[in-house]
């Protein structure tokens, strides 16, 4: 992926690099309001892929599909963390936490609704999107949260997610898109990089970091959507973690997961007007539009 263009913000209604924790100067968000529409906003939150040690909350191939929401009288916050330059697991997610926080206790500020926030992502974007939505209570990546300030999320929207880190190669290979030597379990590996230390070799933070092992009947609603000819991230990691709910008994339609026939990683049919109109009614259910 080469440099991507930026999204110019003094186009939109809002307040933006807001720094929503001290942790590091890289902590920011932006936020986006809508003009003409009934307070208080549902929100959407917008966290951007890149590999887990790249790109940026204005990158526009990111942020627009979910700045639609504008129209539909929905805020958009999208949020920058901690890249695996900076920092290594578990801080990214701490950061992602802290985002949602801010959201939730700076809701009179900005008119929220704290009831009503979709967090949604692709890529590593989406890998967040999807911890975000099943960790609650955990020490690990929660400081000091209670229940009466936890966030309350709405729905998760999860685009081409990595879940199964180690795996990943042997997905690819399995599905015959393997077109060059294994990558992501090697010890320079966007995943070994995000962990701090080589996936094959990663005993407690590989199982802390799969979604998988977070799974519980809690979970908020949640879209899943993969390529089915996803050449990075095989469809087969989506497919491992929906099949890790079933025990769950979850009503027929929380759990949605779709594979996108012939689209590949981070492909411009998942931003088609017939699929997001999809996310949108996913999202307007989770909102109770």
């Amino acid at each position: 992926m080469g440099k991507l263009d930026r999204l110019d913000v003094n186009a939109y209604t809002g307040k933006f690099d807001v720094q929503y924790s001290t942790a590091s100067p890289t902590c920011l968000l932006d936020i986006y309001l809508p003009q003409s529409h009934d307070k208080p906003y549902p929100v959407i939150v917008s966290i951007h892929g890149g590999a887990f040690k790249k790109c940026d909350k204005r990158d526009k191939e990111m942020i627009e599909p979910m700045l639609l929401g504008l129209d539909l009288g929905y805020a958009v916050v999208g949020v920058n963390y901690r890249l695996s330059g900076e920092a290594q697991f578990p801080e990214p997610l701490k950061d992602i936490k802290q985002a949602l926080r801010f959201i939730h206790d700076n809701a009179h500020n900005y008119n929220f609704d704290p009831t009503n926030i979709v967090v949604w992502g692709g890529s590593a974007g989406g890998y967040f999107s999807l911890m975000s939505g099943c960790i609650t209570d955990d020490p690990y990546f929660d400081e000091s949260f209670s229940s009466s300030t936890r966030p309350s999320i709405s729905g998760i929207v999860s685009w081409f997610p990595p879940i199964s880190f180690e795996l990943m190669d042997h997905d690819l290979k399995e599905l015959g898109l393997l077109e060059k030597s294994p990558d992501h379990s090697a010890d320079n590996s966007p995943e070994s990089l995000f962990l701090g230390e080589p996936v094959l070799k990663s005993t407690d933070k590989l199982a802390r970091s799969n979604p998988i092992n977070y799974i519980n009947e809690s979970l908020p609603p949640m879209l899943i959507q993969h390529g089915s000819v996803d050449r990075v991230v095989p469809y087969k990691q989506s497919e491992r973690f929906v099949k890790a709910t079933d025990t769950f008994g979850f009503a027929q339609g929380h759990i949605t997961y779709q594979v996108l026939e012939n689209a590949n990683h981070g492909d411009i049919a998942f931003e088609q007007p017939d699929n997001l109109e999809v996310v949108y009614d996913f999202i307007a259910r989770c909102f109770n539009r």
